[in-house]
C-alpha cells in the first residue's frame, strides 16, 4: 500500500512547519488533482495522519474541513481503508493486476 511522503502530516506540519491550514488546503489540492487524473486510471490518494499532529485540539478544525471536502465526492470515490484494498485486489482473478499471474 502506498505510503504517502508528501501528504503526510509528520512531514507537512513537524517538518515543514506548514500551517494546519496550508496542510488542508494541501490535502484538498492533491485530492482534487487525483480525482481528475482518476478519470484515466484507478488512483490511489493515500493521506498519512498522527493524532499527535493534526488530532490537535487547535489543527482539527482544518483537518475537518479537507475531509468534508473529499466527503462531498464520495458518489466518485471509495473511502476505505488499506486492507480494504489489499482484500480487493487478492480477490480479483490472477492476471488482472500486473505479475499476479506469478503468484
Amino acid at each position: 500500500m502506498p505510503y504517502p511522503i508528501e501528504v503526510n502530516d509528520t512531514r507537512g506540519v513537524v517538518w515543514y512547519h506548514y500551517t494546519s491550514g496550508e496542510f488542508a488546503d494541501m490535502i484538498v489540492d492533491q485530492f482534487d488533482e487525483m480525482l481528475a487524473q482518476s478519470e484515466r486510471q484507478p488512483l490511489v490518494c493515500p493521506i498519512s495522519l498522527h493524532p499527535f499532529v493534526m488530532g490537535r485540539p487547535y489543527r482539527i478544525r482544518q483537518l475537518r474541513r479537507a475531509l468534508e471536502h473529499i466527503a462531498r465526492h464520495r458518489d466518485r470515490v471509495w473511502l476505505t481503508r488499506p486492507r480494504d484494498i489489499c482484500a480487493h485486489i487478492e480477490s480479483l482473478p490472477k492476471g488482472t493486476v500486473p505479475g499476479s499471474e506469478d503468484v
